[in-house]
């Protein structure tokens, strides 16, 4: 038997800290991204933004990133 790493699914934050994603939207896989950082630069590639909310840092999809 052989095990694969399977990689990691982001997933919005929601457009703001009370909110989930009213999409429950997730980077979209790609075959070669298996690491945090790769399936992050995807999402950005896909329109998807990085913001800090009470002293963290978020993930928010296309959908999210425009609402304050």
């Amino acid at each position: 038997m052989t095990a694969h790493t399977l990689g990691v699914e982001i997933a919005c934050d929601g457009p703001d800290g009370s909110r989930d994603c009213p999409e429950s939207a997730a980077v979209r896989a790609r075959f070669a991204s298996l690491t945090a950082a790769q399936v992050r630069a995807d999402g950005r590639f896909d329109g998807w933004a990085r913001r800090r909310r009470g002293g963290r840092l978020v993930d928010l999809c296309p959908a999210c990133k425009p609402t304050p």
